[in-house]
C-alpha cells in the first residue's frame, strides 16, 4: 500500500470521541471506526478518564459502524483497566454491526452488560450496589461459611463509604480464614480510612508475612506510614516497593508527595517526572507539578503542566479556573499561595 493509499485509508478509518460527565458516571460516545487506526486514541481517551478519579464508564457505541480484532481488544482492555480501581465498564445503544460482532458472533455480553441506551447503562450503576449486595448475601444463606462471599461485601461497602459495615463483613472472611491474603489487605484498607493506622499497619504485615513481595501490602504499608506523617519510613518503603516493582506510576507519584510534603523539591520533581514517563495522562501529577513549579515561579513547565490538566480534565470548572491561571502566569502574573490552593 502506497503512503497515498494508507493515508486514504486513515481518513477513511476516522473515530471521533466525546466525553460526558453525569455525577459519577462517565459516558465515553464513539462516532466511526473502532479499529487498528485509532485504537491508541481511544485508549488515550479513557487512561484520561480513570485520571479523573472516574471508574464507571459507558460506551456510547450507537454510531460505531466499523469495529475489528483491535477495538474489541481496546474494549477488553478497557475493563481490565476500570476493574483494577473498583470500577465497571458497560456498552449502549450497539449499531448493527457491533451488535452482531459484540453479541452473536463472539458473545461477550456473557462478561460485559450490554444495554439499549446510555441512560439504562447510567441508572445501572446506581442500583449495581444494591443488587449486588443482595446477590452476595443470597449466596450466604445457602453457604454461610464461603469467605469470598463476605469479602465481596466488604469491597461493595467499602465503594460506598460504608466502613463499619465494611470492617464488620471482612472481619467475617478473615474469622474463617486468618490468613486471607486478599481480606487482610481490604481490612487493613478500611482501617486506614477509620483512621486506625496502627491496626492498618498490622493487617498489611500479616500479608507480608504470608506474601513478603505482595504489591498491594507493600503499597498500602508505606501509604500508611505516610498518612502517620512518618515521611521518612515511608519514603523507605516506597523506594523499596520500587525496586521490585518499577513499572507502576502510582508509586512513583506518591514517592514524590512524600518528598514534597519534606520540602525536597528537587526529589519530588524527579519522582513525580517519572509517574508521567510512565503514564502521561496521569493527572495528579500534572496538578502536583503545576503548583510546585508555579511557587518556584517556573513559568515555562508551569504552563506545560496546566495546559495537560486543561487536556485531560474532564471537569468544566478545573478546565475554565485552569485556563484563566494559564493566562495569568503567560503573562507573569504568578497568583499567590491562597489562589493556587483554590484552582488546583
Amino acid at each position: 500500500m502506497g503512503a497515498a493509499d494508507k493515508n486514504q485509508k486513515i481518513g477513511q478509518a476516522k473515530l471521533d470521541i466525546g466525553t460526558i460527565a453525569k455525577e459519577e458516571v462517565v459516558i465515553i460516545t464513539f462516532n466511526g471506526e473502532m479499529s487498528v487506526f485509532n485504537a491508541p486514541a481511544a485508549h488515550d481517551t479513557v487512561s484520561k478518564v480513570i485520571s479523573n478519579h472516574k471508574y464507571n464508564i459507558v460506551f456510547d457505541m450507537a454510531a460505531v459502524n466499523y469495529i475489528d480484532s483491535f477495538g474489541i481488544g481496546f474494549i477488553i482492555a478497557s475493563l481490565r483497566d476500570i476493574a483494577r480501581f473498583g470500577g465497571d465498564l458497560k456498552l449502549a445503544a450497539l449499531s448493527p454491526f457491533c451488535e452482531r460482532i459484540i453479541k452473536k458472533i463472539l458473545n461477550l455480553d456473557m462478561f460485559i452488560n450490554i444495554f439499549d441506551t446510555t441512560d439504562e447503562a447510567a441508572a445501572d450503576f446506581k442500583s449495581n450496589a444494591a443488587s449486588a449486595a443482595y446477590r452476595w448475601q443470597q449466596v450466604l444463606s445457602r453457604q454461610p461459611e464461603y469467605p469470598d462471599a463476605y469479602l465481596n461485601l466488604a469491597r461493595i461497602f467499602l465503594r460506598n463509604g460504608l466502613l463499619s459495615e465494611a470492617l464488620n463483613e471482612v472481619k467475617k472472611a478473615l474469622d474463617i480464614n486468618p490468613s486471607y491474603i486478599e481480606a487482610l489487605n481490604v481490612c487493613g484498607q478500611i482501617l486506614l480510612k477509620m483512621g486506625e493506622n496502627e491496626d492498618a499497619i498490622k493487617n498489611f504485615q500479616k500479608t507480608l508475612e504470608a506474601k513478603p513481595d505482595d504489591l498491594e501490602a507493600l503499597t498500602w504499608l508505606a501509604i500508611c506510614y505516610d498518612d502517620s506523617n512518618m515521611l521518612d519510613e515511608a519514603i523507605a518503603r516506597y523506594r523499596n516497593v520500587i525496586e521490585i516493582y518499577p513499572k507502576y506510576a502510582d508509586l512513583h507519584y506518591r514517592l514524590g508527595m512524600s518528598y514534597l510534603k519534606k520540602h525536597e523539591h528537587d526529589l519530588a520533581v524527579d519522582y513525580l517526572n517519572r509517574a508521567l514517563d510512565i503514564n502521561p495522562n496521569y493527572l495528579d501529577v500534572h496538578r502536583a507539578l503545576s503548583t510546585l513549579h508555579i511557587k518556584r515561579r517556573e513559568k515555562e513547565p508551569a504552563l506545560k503542566h496546566l495546559q495537560a490538566i486543561c487536556s485531560i480534565s474532564i471537569d468544566a470548572k478545573e478546565v475554565s479556573d485552569t485556563r484563566e491561571l494559564l493566562n495569568r502566569i503567560s503573562k507573569d502574573n504568578f497568583p499567590n499561595s491562597y489562589f493556587l490552593e483554590k484552582i488546583l
